[in-house]
């Protein structure tokens, strides 16, 4: 358990919600809404757990049946033998999350370093991808990211002057099970070469988005250009994790892009 949570004391993170025993490990999950309305899968960005999508949930949950869980080796899930810890073996534990829980096809969405999860999800399976949105994302190998926090208080200080709302960061959004396990998964992106000559291989209907201060910012539309019939969004004031930054902007991009999901 993460240190920091008796310090805090009870947190989201200390409610465990649903395992399920997928490719030798539990994957720590949870599946909200009406199943009758389209389901949204979201995959966390580096460094997170399931808890950190709190600050959209519920807008979302008013058009779809969202699922959130733990990458292997993040927040409560389990986690393998450190070969395991690449996007396409997160892809693969995604896909059979979905079957384990009757899911045939969904609408994935992933932010910054989920996004590289959600791209190999499309890659590899289609059929059960009904869109894909990538945020905030690159898929080269390791890109500078120096200027990420400057870029970002930028963003938050435009957000100010505009009187708009932030959002309070969470320490529990970041509290994981086993340090070792947390850090294997989030340097896949060591292991892992340039996947952009792939990505004229997706069919299903893609959103790509990216904030105006993030370095992913070029990197996201060369990707949007290499999807086929992808679109491409550009969010205003916002830095790299853009849904901490803008959630208003989030939700709205996400539930006006379901009218383009298709049914597989």
């Amino acid at each position: 358990m993460n240190p920091d949570t008796n310090k805090l004391g009870t947190t989201a993170y200390d409610v465990t919600r649903n395992m399920a025993r997928v490719h030798g490990i539990d994957l720590h999950h949870v599946l909200e809404g009406d199943a009758k309305k389209p389901t949204l899968v979201l995959v966390n960005m580096a460094s997170h757990n399931l808890t950190c999508w709190e600050v959209v949930l519920a807008p979302l949950l008013e058009h779809f049946q969202v699922l959130r869980f733990d990458l292997r080796g993040t927040g409560k899930s389990g986690w393998g033998d450190k070969a395991q810890f690449n996007f396409a073996q997160y892809a693969d534990d995604l896909a059979g999350l979905m079957r384990h829980l009757g899911i045939k096809s969904a609408f994935v969405v992933g932010v910054a370093y989920g996004a590289r999860t959600a791209a190999q999800f499309a890659l590899r399976h289609p059929t059960m991808l009904s869109g894909l949105g990538m945020f905030d994302v690159a898929l080269t190998p390791p890109v500078d990211q120096g200027d990420q926090g400057a870029l970002g208080a930028k963003a938050m200080a435009m957000l100010k002057d505009a009187g708009m709302a932030i959002p309070e960061r969470q320490k529990y959004w970041r509290f994981y099970e086993n340090r070792d396990a947390a850090l294997a998964c989030h340097t896949a992106h060591q292991r892992e070469g340039d996947t952009m000559a792939a990505l004229s291989a997706i069919t299903a209907p893609t959103l790509v988005a990216c904030g105006r201060q993030d370095m992913n910012l070029d990197s996201a539309k060369e990707i949007a250009a290499l999807v086929p019939g992808a679109t491409f969004a550009v969010m205003e004031m916002t830095g790299h994790g853009s849904v901490f930054y803008r959630p208003d902007e989030f939700v709205r991009l996400v539930t006006e892009f379901r009218t383009s999901l298709i049914d597989v």
